[in-house]
């Protein structure tokens, strides 16, 4: 009998989760999260292996306008919008990847790719998602609506999709065995107005997704 990915840990955000990106060659994770009542942005560092947070950061000068684009060895780069009214006048901000602390930005920096594996997006309508909708039908007794994330790793099989009604969606991610056998299944996501993008992804053994924007679940592929 296969062994089930096994939950590792889960930390609880302060505001909605808008972004996660894995640092390279560490087992961490940075995460943005946008608070729209306050309109503040904050980001931190979490040791997943250590299941920890290392470093939090919400007292940068621009507290709204600025968004995650990417992590490095050394770095998170931030992007700060200068106007509100021209997405394209922008400037870099940088901080640390040890203690979340400002810093110049690296010359070529925001070159660096990291490990993470994200899954396939099919839409409704796309010869795939027939496919993914036509296995799932039977195993899980829901009609797929709108799209799907897939995504094959190692002896698994990860679904994130959708059904219920407009602007009501449902978001459930389901794990099965290669043969089909359903190994767990979670509701992500609930009063949903439309899709996600990389509803969850694969780092270095370990499975991530966002549940209700409030949690970083992480489980552990064995």
């Amino acid at each position: 009998m296969i062994e089930k990915p096994l939950h590792h840990f889960t930390a609880i955000a302060r505001a909605p989760i808008w972004n996660v990106l894995p640092v390279p060659g560490k087992s961490w994770v940075i995460i943005e999260e946008r608070d729209e009542t306050s309109r503040r942005v904050s980001f931190s560092a979490i040791d997943y292996a250590q299941k920890k947070v290392v470093w939090r950061n919400d007292t940068l000068s621009e507290i709204w306008w600025i968004n995650l684009v990417s992590v490095t060895p050394t770095q998170v780069l931030l992007k700060i919008f200068e106007n509100t009214t021209n997405p394209d006048l922008t400037h870099w901000l940088a901080l640390s990847i040890s203690e979340g602390k400002q810093q110049e930005k690296h010359l070529g920096e925001d070159q660096h790719t990291n490990d993470l594996i994200p899954p396939f997006q099919y839409l409704a309508g796309e010869h795939d998602f027939e496919t993914v909708s036509k296995f799932l039908k039977p195993r899980l007794h829901n009609v797929p609506i709108l799209g799907a994330d897939y995504l094959e790793y190692k002896a698994f099989v990860f679904i994130s999709f959708y059904f219920g009604a407009p602007a009501a969606f449902t978001n459930q991610l389901a794990c099965f065995s290669t043969t089909g056998e359903l190994l767990w299944q979670d509701i992500i996501g609930t009063n949903l107005k439309g899709i996600g993008v990389n509803t969850f992804f694969v780092v270095s053994d370990y499975l991530f997704f966002v549940k209700n924007r409030s949690e970083l679940v992480t489980f552990r592929i064995v």
